[in-house]
């Protein structure tokens, strides 16, 4: 090699897809891709990521998509491109899908390191579950085969976490039946007295610290690093002259396909006074109830407030949401706007006069720095990850409440 130093070769597996060909994205899928800009960014390194989709396609050397007939299986709640979870699977289904992602991992893991000429030094597996399963049996059979052993790294996510914690409250056995938590601890993927246990944990937020050292207490907490999530600063930034005319860009905007009349809404009736923003996926632990028992009250005060929702969810939280607002509180101006890209949500957290995102014990919380970096105060839930960087400067975090309807 002529003295040149060899690159580090990263490969990482993710859960869930990019945002990119139109289709919207998980924040874990957002995160994956934005890890694989920056590690290619560093100097003497290389990065490589596969992750599975339905609908997209990559004609990247750097990127594979392992290409579904069925939605990307997820472990708790749903996404915004799928709500097809791993308890739906029979173990025969599971463990096809299991199998056929390692058979395309080393595949492409081999192509790489016949193109670099080289090994795969750091390997790093999204999500607690099973993806670091995954890539465990793959440096196994590698190393069957003589070649090197790299590292195994676990980026802890929020959702596997909480199936996890779903199984082992035993609470709704109906939807998480004590099936995939037993599986992993006979795996021992993460006990670190095994030989082929995970390397190191990396995690979103001491929320998630803490929620991996109460699901897998063998595994040992000084091997966990806390690493914050960032944002996509092109995109979440203060915009000129977007709050002076707010009201002119609201009225841009369409509500989502509504499922009671009293949905079909249009945002340039008002000229409004405040602009309360949400964004979240229509999952019971975001709350976005809370959020609308508060416009209850603030919508009869003196003022014009509306409430811009971004996001959605299976037709049946759609319809609990949108009958909760209009029917049941009858709400005057809050609108459904459904899901929306980086620019379009930038914009509105531009244009708004604070976010709000009521999770109970949100893992990380990359709303709230996304809603920050415009410019924008923010409001949630002193629980989870929004604890590690939510301080008086830049917003408030309300005590801990079972019943939803006083938490505004």
């Amino acid at each position: 090699m002529n003295g040149t130093k060899m690159p580090r070769l990263i490969f990482q597996l993710g859960s869930n897809n990019w945002q990119q060909g139109g289709e919207f994205a998980p924040g874990s899928g957002i995160l994956h891709e934005s890890h694989h800009h920056a590690y290619n960014s560093m100097s003497n390194t290389r990065c490589y990521s596969m992750y599975p989709s339905r609908h997209q396609k990559s004609d990247r050397a750097d990127v594979e998509i392992i290409k579904l007939e069925h939605d990307i299986p997820i472990a708790e709640s749903i996404s915004p491109v799928s709500s097809y979870r791993f308890h739906s699977m029979s173990d025969g289904e599971f463990f096809a899908y299991r199998n056929r992602l390692l058979t395309q991992v080393m595949d492409y893991m081999d192509r790489i390191e016949s193109a670099e000429g080289q090994s795969i030094d750091l390997i790093i597996a999204h999500h607690s579950f099973i993806n670091p399963l995954i890539m465990r049996d793959a440096i196994e059979k590698r190393h069957s085969a003589g070649k090197p052993t790299p590292q195994l790294v676990c980026f802890v996510h929020g959702t596997a976490l909480k199936m996890f914690a779903n199984e082992k409250r035993g609470d709704n056995t109906d939807e998480y039946p004590m099936r995939f938590l037993p599986m992993m601890q006979i795996e021992r993927i993460f006990d670190y007295s095994n030989a082929s246990s995970i390397d190191t944990c990396v995690a979103i937020s001491n929320e998630q610290v803490n929620a991996l050292g109460s699901i897998f207490p063998e595994f040992p907490i000084q091997r966990v690093i806390v690493s914050p999530n960032g944002y996509n600063k092109s995109a979440f930034h203060i915009k000129q002259d977007a709050y002076e005319n707010r009201n002119q860009i609201l009225s841009e905007f369409n509500t989502m396909d509504a499922l009671i009349p009293e949905a079909n809404r249009n945002l340039s009736d008002y000229d409004f006074d405040k602009i309360v923003v949400y964004c979240g996926k229509f999952a019971d632990w975001k709350r976005l109830d809370a959020l609308l028992y508060a416009a209850k009250q603030y919508e009869n005060s003196n003022q014009k407030i509306a409430t811009i929702i971004v996001g959605s969810g299976p037709e049946a939280d759609q319809l609990k949401y949108q009958t909760l607002a209009y029917q049941t509180l009858g709400l005057d101006h809050t609108y459904f706007l459904g899901p929306r890209g980086q620019e379009e949500l930038a914009t509105l957290f531009n244009i708004a006069d604070v976010g709000c995102f009521p999770s109970r014990k949100e893992p990380f919380g990359l709303v709230f720095v996304e809603c920050m970096a415009c410019g924008t105060p923010v409001i949630g839930a002193n629980s989870g990850g929004p604890r590690d960087f939510v301080k008086p400067e830049v917003g408030v975090l309300v005590p801990e409440t079972e019943d939803r309807s006083e938490l505004v």
